[in-house]
């Protein structure tokens, strides 16, 4: 038993100096926004029934009567807590589960006002004495709030997930006053859209082979954007509707996969090859204001405005990513090992061009930079469960390597001057090459332990070192004797 208890310390120091980062798999809920404590513990190498009941790949594994549920504290990447729920029931065949993730309301901004009744001399700009007008003092459409859904239907050995996400919040008011002026109408938004289909095989198409194809498609919309109208001409003697900010993205995704193909099954050690590929693409279709004969008159422009020193730029951006990955897994009594290689390998594409008004038009005005950028950045997750109490209670503990990243980049450089005429002397093509500066790490352990066969408790604790400064807290937020998340699960 003490030669056993030494090999586990042993492996726990090795995994100790594991370098490793954060990774998102395609068929976990999108954003990051969930994983159990011991999917956590071991980067994903040993899910639990609580990240199953919501995949479409693995849901037919988690097995029950008639129900499962599951409610846990997770505190986000900046330390703040999260509420997670999961439940998932069995009807006439099909199967439905259910999840949610989010702080509800916090942190979204009270945009108060006071009615006020102004006296003549004292009326906003654009406004009329003796009127009631709602006042505020201040507009935030700034939110913290982080709200996530999630529907998954199984059926015919395939899984069907709907997920929705978002921290987007809006503020549309009429005839009202903020900074001493009178306005018909005061419209902004902030923050993100963004709604998932996810479908999967559930069953293995090869026998003891594995392969469980899988495709997922998300629109993430990202809003930013500020319209105002005046009652009668504003501070600079103009009229009519102004668009004061317009920098909307939407930004389709598209992800395809293997599902993981078992080429080697012996002696308890298993290998695995899987590919994963992604295309991601950035539209643009935003407005920007312009001034004709003392009113504000509304333009388009494929990027983005934000006022500043370059507010106007025309955007385009793409990337592909192609993952292929081994992994293996090994277990012997009580011990059991997973490791997992991915080389991501990505391309994108980036054009964007800085322009200037011009009359009613936008000219190229400055910089105008196409920038095609291949990376490669290697990674390996290690993971590691030992059974303390056989069907009571298990160690996990995982780590991550994670390299600087090897970056190739080439810009095709032009630039324009105030007429929009391209300057041929400034035409160059820029080679940069990067290897990073910096590795990432990350370290956790924690135990599961079962109460009986249908209730049991996870809990997730480690250190990270994902900025390369040499610091390994311990019981600090984070730290090894920190616990970032604790689970518990019912099962009938």
């Amino acid at each position: 038993m003490k030669y056993r208890f030494a090999i586990i310390v042993l492996l726990f120091i090795a995994l100790l100096f594991v370098i490793a980062s954060s990774y998102t798999w395609a068929q976990n809920l999108p954003g990051g926004i969930w994983a159990s404590p011991q999917s956590d513990a071991t980067e994903g190498r040993y899910r639990s029934n609580a990240d199953d009941f919501i995949r479409p790949d693995t849901h037919s594994n988690l097995k029950f009567e008639k129900w499962f549920g599951m409610v846990a504290f997770k505190a986000d990447e900046n330390h703040n807590p999260k509420a997670s729920i999961g439940f998932a029931g069995k009807a006439s065949g099909l199967y439905i589960g259910a999840f949610y993730s989010g702080n509800f309301w916090a942190g979204t901004p009270a945009n108060n006002y006071t009615e006020r009744q102004f006296t003549e001399g004292n009326e906003p700009a654009g406004g009329a004495a003796n009127n009631v007008y709602n006042v505020y003092n201040n507009i935030n459409v700034v939110s913290q709030s982080d709200n996530n859904i999630a529907l998954l239907l199984g059926f015919a050995d395939m899984g069907l997930r709907l997920t929705y996400r978002t921290n987007h919040l809006l503020f549309s008011q009429s005839g009202i006053v903020t900074g001493n002026q009178l306005y018909n109408n005061y419209y902004a938004e902030n923050g993100y859209i963004a709604p998932q289909i996810a479908w999967a095989v559930s069953k293995d198409m090869v026998s003891g082979k594995g392969i469980r194809p899988y495709v997922t498609i998300e629109l993430f919309f990202d809003r930013s954007y500020l319209r105002t109208e005046t009652a009668g001409q504003d501070a600079d003697g103009i009229t009519g509707v102004k668009i004061g900010r317009s920098a909307n993205v939407f930004s389709p995704a598209i992800g395809l996969g293997l599902g993981g193909f078992h080429f080697f099954n012996q002696d308890g050690f298993r290998a695995t090859l899987d590919l994963d590929y992604t295309f991601t693409t950035s539209i643009y279709d935003n407005e920007y204001s312009y001034i004709e004969n003392g009113q504000y008159k509304t333009g388009k422009i494929g990027g983005t405005y934000n006022p500043g020193s370059f507010p106007y730029v025309e955007r385009s951006y793409f990337t592909n990513t192609l993952t292929p990955s081994i992994a293996g897994s090994w277990s012997k009594e009580k011990l059991a090992l997973r490791f997992k290689l991915n080389i991501p390998l990505t391309l994108a594409i980036d054009e964007a061009s800085t322009m200037a008004v011009n009359g009613s038009d936008l000219i190229r005005n400055g910089n105008s930079d196409t920038t095609t950028t291949f990376t490669i950045r290697p990674d390996i997750r290690l993971a590691l469960q030992y059974k303390l109490i056989p069907d009571r209670l298990t160690l996990n503990a995982g780590a991550r390597i994670q390299a600087s990243a090897l970056t190739l980049e080439t810009v095709d450089h032009d630039f324009y001057n105030a007429d929009g005429q391209k300057l041929p002397s400034y035409t160059t093509k820029i080679h940069r090459d990067s290897f990073g500066s910096s590795i990432a790490s990350r370290f956790h352990i924690g135990p599961t332990f079962f109460f009986t066969e249908n209730a049991w408790v996870e809990a997730n604790t480690g250190v990270s070192n994902a900025y390369g400064d040499n610091a390994i807290e311990i019981f600090a937020a984070g730290g090894l004797f920190s616990f970032g998340s604790i689970l518990v699960c019912l099962k009938f």
